[in-house]
C-alpha cells in the first residue's frame, strides 16, 4: 500500500502565511472603518426622509407659514434602530405638536 506523501511548506510559503496573518488585523479595521461609514451614511438619510415625511404630514416646510399647514413641529426624540448595516443610535425622530405623526 502507497504511504501518502506529506506536503512540506517552504520557508517562502510560510513567509505568506505569517505575512497574510499580519494583515487581517487591518483588513479587520477597514470593514469596520467602512461599516462605521455605512451607518453614519444610514443616520442621515434615515432622518433626512423622516424629516421629509414630518413636512409632508404638516402641509408646510420648517418656519413656513402657509394656509395649507395642519400642524406644527415640537422637536425631536432618539431612539436606537438596528439595521443590517449596523446598529444606530440616538437616531433623531421629529415629532409634532398633535402626535399625529408616526414614521
Amino acid at each position: 500500500m502507497p504511504v501518502p506523501k506529506k506536503h512540506m511548506t517552504s520557508t517562502s510559503e510560510a513567509a505568506k502565511v505569517e505575512s497574510s496573518g499580519h494583515k487581517i488585523p487591518e483588513e479587520q479595521e477597514f470593514r469596520h472603518y467602512i461599516r462605521n461609514l455605512a451607518v453614519s451614511a444610514m443616520r442621515v438619510l434615515i432622518e433626512e426622509v423622516m424629516r421629509g415625511e414630518l413636512e409632508q404630514c404638516l402641509g408646510a416646510a420648517w418656519g413656513e407659514c402657509t394656509p395649507e399647514r395642519k400642524g406644527y413641529r415640537n422637536g425631536s426624540y432618539t431612539r436606537d434602530l438596528v439595521t443590517k448595516t449596523g446598529r444606530i443610535e440616538d437616531l433623531s425622530v421629529p415629532r409634532d405638536r398633535a402626535g399625529q405623526f408616526h414614521t
